[in-house]
């Protein structure tokens, strides 16, 4: 089933001008660690330790903006599904190829998972939404349409991960690997948050 979108797309140049800036400037730092390697018989120590310090801003500069960038979505898809349990999420490696068999191909997922989502339930069903400041939901099924949450395992980038798997009519296994924290961040849930989270969205879908 394809969603229905409640919000406009994201302004793909606001979104490509933040990547390239934070491409552009890791670039940078590479061009100059090549030369201080060329040269490393007269490198000065202080360039060594700002070259370190630029790489570790332009790492943090890249995780804020993709916290900045969820938990804005969390908080406009909590004005759009008021009453709504919401919690953020990686996606499994597999997902991208998953939810194909409900009939959505969704562009820009990466193959090695990782992609971020915000997954909201209620009592009339599941949702996964993706986005900035102007979320769409990417997915939106009916409880009828899902036949089991379970607890599970995905990668999201990284290695195994304690995760919520979503099994569908249509036979697709949706796996997410939930934040530590429902607004985002970048430490992933533990298996006693996780089988809460699960708890959860039985009780939603009023099953024992």
């Amino acid at each position: 089933m394809r969603a229905v979108t409640d919000a406009k797309r994201p302004r793909p140049r606001a979104v490509l001008g933040a990547v390239l800036s934070i491409i552009g400037g890791g670039l940078l730092v590479v061009a100059e660690w090549r030369r201080l390697l060329r040269d490393r018989g007269h490198v000065d120590p202080v360039l060594v330790v700002l070259m370190a310090a630029g790489v570790l801003v332009l790492i943090g500069i890249g995780f804020g903006w993709f916290v900045h960038r969820g938990r804005s979505r969390h908080r406009v898809v909590a004005g759009l599904r008021p009453g709504w349990s919401l919690h953020e999420v990686w996606a499994d490696e597999s997902l991208g190829r998953e939810i194909v068999a409900q009939g959505v191909w969704e562009r820009g997922m990466s193959l090695a998972g990782g992609t971020r989502f915000t997954l909201a339930w209620s009592a009339s069903g599941v949702e996964l939404w993706r986005g900035g400041q102007a979320p769409r939901a990417v997915l939106s099924l009916p409880w009828q349409a899902v036949a089991s949450v379970t607890e599970g395992s995905g990668h999201a980038a990284s290695s195994a991960r304690p995760a919520v798997v979503v099994s569908t009519v249509a036979h697709a296994t949706l796996v997410l690997v939930p934040c530590s924290r429902p607004s985002g961040g970048v430490l992933p849930a533990g298996a006693a948050q996780v089988g809460r989270l699960v708890g959860a969205m039985r009780s939603a879908r009023r099953e024992r």
